[in-house]
């Protein structure tokens, strides 16, 4: 999902969707779920098929607008299974008066393309019924306008069964995919059985460390902390997969999807040797691109080989990347230019070999992708140390927690302090609509996977879910508290990125959602940029905040500091200590001087302080007490 969330920043999208559609000739709109979207910089070398779709095409003949959006389904979200809990794709992003504006449906002009794929969220958030029902509706706006869609399966995880077999991951839905095809007589590309194909083609140890997003924070100097995902892909998988579907439309069937192979930009071949043969343990493999692509090359040694490094066609050792981010000396980027060549990763005992051909575009390509290749060997891959994403498991260490009354920018609702037990300002309620949102700017030191807690009221009889947006769509649950001056926290394992983001918290149905009292993160060194963040934060070194915190709404010559779990006092003032559920754990009339929290309670954990001395109330950041 580029720097701006394609979700909620319509005003940006707009004007970037308007100026290409005032000279293309047509525009292809790519709707998805987190495998198709544009991911931001802060999370390199992650990215979707989608966000350098651009690329392939023409900019005088097609435009590419990607739409996909992280988290969604096309059916509805929601833990009922019934698709009634939470809206999904057609209804938030596409038909007419869509719920977040920008919608789809009422750009689309005679003569567009819309791609729909979907079915890896639809798995757990909706029904093979619900998902037809707006698979239907959503065809249906298409042809309405003239315009032309098209269905793709989805794409499998990284999950082999055996060398030749890729795991279905995904259930019914790539079959539903395909059946619906049929049935509305609409064009259709097997990714799923395209992906499953060229996953054998080249083994589990090229697919993990070439196609999806694993990552070490050796390579990368955004990354908090390798990745190991299953599910999304890095940039060389990302446009390995935009190239499949690419050939595909070029070789379809159906004569209208083949005519978007005229619309295609000229692609140039990029040859990749390794010399001496055999001192790489893997390496990319050769592949063409357009002009103005971004090409990753990456070797991977063998046991006791030294690398020398990268070489172009001309023998001539390769300058620094050109992602300033990349700082394995096994990893080379460039942008494609405008002939085929060639590159050769050089160990010791080896030398560069020349480019010999004549850089011509190519003028063929292919049109399936092999089961298998007779020099390909499987071997068993044993994965870096980490998690999947869908196994992090929930920190409930949160390092810091941050007031949620006052939203940088919200929907409908409202800043209040009428019910008691809220830490902060006051709290946040949102307006019992799914329109309504709050959205806090917040900046994170490196990428990486981290717990969110919210803290929330739910004075009603039924969980008010809602979506915590970060450049993906991530559904919390929030069980009734037993009142709205009750409080609990809710938490989830979130994908963050390097540097500033925007933390979106969203109602998912006409219930709204639960009052917001504070959110905050299971690592250090993340701010919120309204309270002012570093210059430059580096993820490589500690940044715990071993610093005096004084407390909010306390002048700085008050006297009234906080350092860790030692509390300082310059006169008598009356101390309360609240547990993580608005529960008062304490009271206590203190004397001027030290108050040691960790002797006011009993168990260790992270607590509200409230400091009132006289008519006034103070309260202090979050303390956590070992």
């Amino acid at each position: 999902m580029g720097a701006f969330s394609k979700i909620w920043q319509s005003a940006v999208i707009a004007s970037m969707v308007v100026a290409p559609l005032t000279w293309s000739a047509v525009t292809i709109y790519m709707c998805g779920d987190s495998t198709m979207q544009d991911w931001a910089e802060g999370y390199y070398p992650k990215q979707g098929q989608g966000q350098d779709f651009h690329f392939w095409f023409d900019p005088t003949k097609a435009a590419v607008v990607n739409r996909g959006q992280g988290g969604m389904s096309l059916g509805g979200g929601g833990k009922a299974k019934d698709g009634s809990t939470a809206v999904g794709y057609y209804d938030m992003f596409f038909k007419k008066g869509c719920s977040n504006g920008n919608c789809i449906a009422e750009k689309l002009k005679a003569g567009d393309y819309v791609v729909i794929q979907f079915g890896i969220n639809d798995v757990n958030y909706s029904t093979e019924d619900f998902f037809a029902s707006n698979m239907k509706k959503m065809v249906s706006d298409v042809r309405a306008k003239g315009a032309y869609p098209i269905i793709m399966s989805p794409i499998r995880r990284l999950y082999y069964d055996s060398p030749t077999q890729i795991h279905n991951s995904y259930r019914g839905y790539p079959a539903l995919n395909k059946s619906l095809a049929e049935e509305l007589n609409v064009p259709f590309i097997d990714m799923s059985e395209m992906v499953a194909n060229y996953m054998i083609s080249v083994g589990e140890q090229y697919a993990a460390q070439f196609i999806f997003n694993y990552a070490t924070k050796a390579e990368y100097s955004n990354l908090g902390s390798d990745q190991t995902d299953q599910v999304h892909l890095q940039m060389n998988g990302a446009n390995a997969f935009g190239r499949i579907i690419t050939e595909q439309m070029r070789a379809h069937s159906d004569p209208i999807v083949k005519k978007l192979g005229d619309y295609m930009a000229p692609m140039y071949q990029v040859d990749v040797k390794v010399s001496p043969e055999g001192a790489a343990e893997a390496t990319s493999i050769n592949a063409y691109y357009p002009q103005g692509m971004t090409v990753m090359l990456k070797t991977i040694p063998k046991s006791g080989k030294k690398f020398l490094g990268w070489y172009d066609g001309n023998g001539n050792k390769v300058g620094a990347p050109s992602r300033s981010n990349v700082k394995s000396p096994y990893i080379h980027t460039f942008v494609m230019g405008s002939a085929s060549t060639q590159f050769t990763a050089v160990y010791e005992g080896g030398t560069a070999q020349k480019y010999t051909g004549d850089g011509a575009a190519l003028t063929a390509f292919p049109t399936t992708t092999p089961k298998s290749l007779d020099d390909v060997t499987f071997v068993p891959f044993t994965p870096i140390e980490g998690s999947t994403q869908d196994t992090v498991k929930i920190d409930k260490g949160i390092k810091k927690f941050f007031d949620a009354s006052t939203p940088d920018t919200a929907g409908i609702g409202w800043t209040q302090n009428e019910w008691t037990g809220f830490t902060g300002e006051g709290y946040y309620n949102l307006d019992n609509t799914n329109a309504s949102f709050a959205a806090y700017k917040v900046k994170f030191p490196g990428a990486g996977y981290v717990t969110l807690a919210v803290r929330y009221a739910n004075g009603g009889s039924s969980d008010r879910m809602f979506n915590a947006y970060l450049d993906h769509d991530y559904l919390v649950s929030a069980p009734p508290t037993g009142g709205w001056d009750k409080w609990d926290t809710a938490y989830v394992v979130m994908d963050a990125p390097q540097g500033e983001a925007e933390l979106k918290i969203m109602s998912l149905t006409s219930d709204g959602a639960p009052n917001l009292d504070a959110f905050g993160f299971s690592i250090d060194g993340v701010c919120r940029v309204s309270e002012g963040c570093p210059e430059v934060q580096d993820s490589t070194k500690d940044t715990t905040d071993t610093s005096t915190t004084v407390l909010r709404g306390v002048a700085a010559n008050a006297g009234v500091q906080l350092r860790g779990d030692m509390l300082s006092l310059s006169g008598n003032s009356d101390v309360s200590v609240f547990d993580m559920r608005g529960r008062l754990v304490v009271r206590k009339v203190a004397t001027a001087g030290e108050v040691n929290l960790s002797s006011l309670v009993r168990a260790n954990g992270l607590y509200r302080v409230v400091i009132r001395d006289g008519g006034s109330k103070f309260i202090a950041t979050w303390a956590k007490v070992r």
